[in-house]
């Protein structure tokens, strides 16, 4: 009798358990409205070459603003620009901040102030992939009257590589959510492969998950492997220097989404890449010399409706 019991008081309240709610998620797009996006990240890298260890330690702080200026079908454009913008390098040879609101008596102040307010545009489609960046160049018109310093005229190049396209490309989509087709519930989980945005050949594939919902908001999670999908492409660097990498390791993200408009409102991710490059004789390297790689990267984004 206490088991009929039992699985009487099972089967009512299953009966009166909602099943979990689909969700249709996708990015809502409206002509004219605007954006505050804020993002810090911090990149450790611990490099052993020739018996000699050095680490580097790289933090970037910024906010952008970013309108909507066309949407057509599954698509909009949006108008982006820095508000402000500094990157603070820690090494062995010393500290260097260069900050867009620093003292402008020191150049490298003054290459990131010009980037400021400079307009370029992307498009993004609904589920969360960029089809396009147009008119990135114009980050650097600001710069041509700062490179007569040799300085000033090196770390244009390494901004156009750090802030370039593909880069961009790269940085909007990490931050963003990818969304499949299907609606998803709690639980779901699909997968998309996202190619890296700087010179080296890596290509991290996601595994997303819907991890719980709480209406107006959802948590989803992705845990991704990352790969070299190129071990022989020379990758130039910095000082002419030329090298090939085979580098591997993961990502992880995890971000509180809109479930009405499918905007993440906040995002945390951390990547580890181990493995090793070789720098390629010629010039001051009369033979190849291999390279050990740690790089780890923390980063924190919120995007703000204005």
């Amino acid at each position: 009798m206490k088991k009929i019991l039992a699985f009487i008081v099972i089967a009512i309240t299953c009966a009166f358990t909602n099943p979990p709610k689909e969700l249709q998620l996708h990015y809502v797009f409206k002509k004219g409205e605007t954006f505050e996006w804020s993002q810090t990240a911090m990149v450790t890298q611990h490099i052993t070459v020739a018996g000699q260890e050095q680490n580097v330690e790289t933090g970037i702080k910024g906010t952008t603003l970013m309108k909507t200026i066309e949407v057509s079908g599954a698509n909009a454009k949006f108008e982006i620009e820095y508000l402000n913008i500094s990157m603070k390098l820690k090494s062995g040879m010393g500290d260097q901040l260069m900050d867009s609101e620093g003292d402008t008596s020191n150049v490298f102040n003054k290459i990131m102030r010009s980037m400021k307010g400079k307009k370029f545009q992307f498009t993004l489609s609904k589920y969360g992939l960029v089809e396009s960046v147009d008119n990135i160049e114009n980050l650097w018109s600001g710069m041509a009257k700062l490179t007569q310093d040799p300085q000033a005229a090196q770390m244009k190049g390494a901004m156009e590589r750090s802030f370039g396209k593909n880069a961009f490309k790269r940085s909007i989509e990490s931050s963003l959510v990818y969304y499949p087709e299907e609606k998803v519930k709690a639980g779901s989980t699909w997968k998309h492969n996202v190619v890296g945005g700087s010179e080296l050949p890596l290509q991290t594939a996601n595994n997303w998950k819907l991890e719980s919902v709480t209406e107006p908001t959802a948590v989803v999670i992705s845990d991704g492997e990352i790969t070299t999908t190129d071990t022989t492409k020379v990758i130039p660097m910095m000082g002419a220097f030329k090298a090939t990498a085979n580098l591997k390791g993961r990502q992880v993200i995890k971000s509180t989404i809109s479930t009405s408009h499918g905007w993440p409102q906040t995002c945390k991710s951390y990547s580890e890449i181990k493995g090793k490059m070789i720098l390629l004789a010629g010039g001051q390297i009369p033979e190849d010399m291999p390279m050990q790689m740690e790089i780890t990267t923390e980063a924190e984004y919120t995007i703000t409706k204005k």
